[in-house]
This record gives C-alpha cells, structure tokens and sequence, in this order.
C-alpha cells in the first residue's frame, strides 16, 4: 500500500506538470497482454456507453479520496463524504443516470467508472471519450482525464481549459490517441482496461457528470485537435490541409489540397485496411495496429497504368505517434501481378521521428515497385510495419500524390522535412 500511495502521490504532482508542460507520447496501442479483456457489448453506432442514460452495467461509479489513504468506494442514491470527495447519484434524464461530484481541495479527488473485470478498448485506440459535464463552481486550474490501471499504467489529458463552467451541461470529446502518461509512467494497454474513465483534481470543484461513452467517432468539437493534439488556442493547425497545389501532370491518390490541375485518381484507389483501427477524418487517414495488418489506397478490381511516374516520386505528409515494437515502417506500391512484398521504402525514426509532428515526405516511386509493374497498380499506396512486430505502431497519413520527376538534389537519407503549421 505504501508503494502505490507513493505512486500516486507522485501522479498527483506530475499530472499538474503534465497540464502544463503536454505530458510524453502518445497514448500506445496495446503492445503486451495482462489477460486481455472482455469484449463490451456496443450500442448501434460502435458507441459504449459506460455511465448515463442506456449505459451498460460493465461499469460501475466510484470515488476516490487521497486523504483517506486513496479509498475507493461506490457512488450510490445516498450521498457519501470523504476527506477529499464526496458524491451521490441523482436523476437527470433517468434514473440515478448522473453523479453529483464535490471535490473539496483537500487532496486529490477522483470520479471514476470502474470495471472488476478488464475490458477490451483496443478498437477505440482512434476514437474518443465523450461526456457531459456541468460546472457548480469555478472550473480548477488542474482537471485531467485518464484511463487508468492503476499506477504506473495511466493515460491522461488535461482538460481544464476546454471546460467553459456556465453552469449549463457541455459535452467534451477526449481523443483517445492524445492521450498520454506522465515522465516515468506507462501509457495503458487498451485491450485490457480496469478503469476506462477516471476524472480527478486537487483543487476544490463541485459538478455533476452524465452520459459518459467510448465512441469511434464525433460530431461534436474535441477538447484538442485529434491531428496536433493541441488546443485550439494554441494551435494554428497541422500544416497538413495547406498542401501546396499539383501541377498538370501530377496524380492526386488521396489529398486534401488543391488537384484540379492534377488527374485525380482517388476514386480509383479507394482508403482499405486489415487489421488494427484505421479512421478516415477530415482528409486523414489514422492507422493503430495491436498487431499485424496494413493499411493501403486501393482495391481487388483496381488497375491503372502509373508508368510515367515509373522514374518520378511519390509525396505524402506522415505524422509517426508511436513506431511500437516495429523497426520501421513499410511503404510500398502493388501491381496486379501480385504484392510487391520485396520491394519498399524503408520510413524509422531517423527520417520521421514518432514524436507526433507533421513531416512532409518525398519517396522515389522506383523504391516502391520494380517499374515493369507499374503500367497496372492495384495498390497505389500500402504501409505497414515489420511483420508479427505491428504491436504499438501508430500513424497517420494524408496528401498522396505521384510526379513525374524527382525534385533536383533529393537526399533518400533525408525524405521528410517537419511541416511547420
């Protein structure tokens, strides 16, 4: 007991500095297994609804007060006061659907949904958690989100400054790949998770909180931009949806700029994957492998001749969150012919590191497919880490196009350069 209270007194420290400072890398993708969790049950919408109106009973609601040597005990219809928290169930748009929350600044204070058995939220890696909250006094300076396993095994995003505290319910939209554990912590394995939803501060904040959910995605406005995982206040956007124009002559396979000068092939080699949870948002495409798979632009029935880009390159923007257990990632062309399994561009952290920023990328089509096969592409694009070494590789791509030229002085050992939005 000493030892996990000193774990996370030290979590309570290091999440005001993670408020401050953005925290470490990104959430991972599951990379070992503790058992794996249970698969929970899905509302029609991919959606899981933890805690609110039609939530399902994997979870159940408790507190935790750090002045009560960390106790944890379940929220109920009678109201329970401890040291550092107090709550009760109330009716809002249901019956005992919300928790009315007062967190009294003496010590850190946490409202969590917990779950004695662990559940399986691999599929969620690029989704969101989503709930409702309504401010009863002025919102902290201090108030994290996290998906917990107990210290060290903690994901966390603060979210104090996107919490408007008008009195009035508001919705906020956490993206779960921003989400990241604290220096010296390790990010959660999302394929088996014992608390989903853990919201704490230390600071005095009284609220109530309902509809609590994992969703695939949203329509509502995150709390930070999924891409930069930056707020909006402090950021002016990727960089990534001000590609520069093509040319006549270039390819447009999948990008979010200006083509009308281009041929525009997108409808021929349409977003596909296996494996993993790939999202397609906002001109982007998110991929997050557990394992072995791969995502590519393209499809069983499509055929175009590509061989005047044969002696060209390819460009694309990359942004690397986590290259897991894999050396590397695999980036290739496909003829009909078959895969083109030996031939591939080589992407690791020495061309784009996985430190979560933009790189705008330049790869000579001849490293992706031998030229006599490229006068029939199935595939214009595939990515993919090292096989059966997939686990924790997480990315994300946009802005897939082909010229007919190398640019002059092009340096294969330096492709990318970091986009600056």
């Amino acid at each position: 007991m000493n030892e996990t209270k000193k774990g996370l007194l030290a979590w309570s420290f290091a999440a005001i500095l993670l408020s401050a400072c953005g925290g470490g890398s990104n959430i991972n993708s599951p990379s070992t297994s503790n058992g794996g969790g249970v698969t929970p049950p899905n509302g029609g919408d991919g959606s899981l609804q933890l805690f609110g109106v039609g939530a399902s009973t994997i979870t159940t609601p408790r507190i935790q007060s750090e002045m009560d040597n960390w106790d944890v005990k379940p929220v109920t219809t009678t109201q329970l006061s401890l040291a550092s928290i107090g709550a009760v169930l109330i009716n809002n748009a249901g019956t005992s659907d919300a928790a009315d929350v007062q967190v009294t600044g003496n010590g850190t204070g946490t409202f969590m949904l917990k779950s004695d058995t662990p559940i399986d939220l691999s599929k969620y890696a690029s989704g969101f958690i989503e709930f409702q909250l309504r401010a009863k006094s002025s919102v902290p300076q201090q108030l994290s989100v996290s998906i917990d396993n107990e210290y060290p095994n903690r994901s966390s995003l603060p979210i104090a400054t996107a919490v408007k505290g008008t009195g009035n319910w508001e919705t906020l939209t956490v993206p779960i790949s921003c989400m990241s554990p604290y220096p010296g912590a390790t990010a959660v394995n999302l394929a088996s998770v014992h608390t989903p939803f853990f919201l704490d501060t230390n600071q005095a904040f009284n609220y109530e909180i309902t509809n609590v959910k994992y969703t695939l995605s949203s329509t509502n406005t995150p709390v930070v931009d999924p891409v930069t995982c930056k707020s909006a206040s402090t950021s002016s956007g990727s960089g990534v949806n001000q590609a520069p124009a093509l040319a006549a002559g270039d390819a447009a396979i999948y990008y979010s700029g200006d083509k009308s000068l281009a041929t525009d092939l997108s409808s021929t080699y349409p977003l596909n994957s296996f494996g993993g949870t790939v999202t397609d948002a906002g001109q982007i495409v998110t991929a997050d492998f557990p394992g072995n798979g791969g995502v590519f632009l393209g499809s069983d029935t499509a055929n175009s001749d590509l061989s005047a880009y044969q002696n060209g390159a390819m460009t694309l923007d990359l942004k690397v969150s986590s290259y897991g257990a894999s050396p590397n990632i695999q980036i290739r062309m496909d003829g009909t012919a078959g895969p083109d399994y030996g031939t591939f561009f080589t992407m690791d952290s020495g061309k784009v590191p996985a430190d979560g920023n933009w790189y705008r990328c330049t790869l000579p089509v001849a490293s992706l497919i031998p030229a006599a096969n490229t006068s029939s592409v199935q595939k214009a694009l595939y990515m993919a880490g090292a096989w059966d070494s997939m686990s924790g590789l997480q990315f994300a791509f946009t802005n897939v196009a082909l010229k007919s030229a190398l640019p002059s002085g092009f340096d294969a050992n330096s492709p990318c350069t970091q986009i600056v939005p």
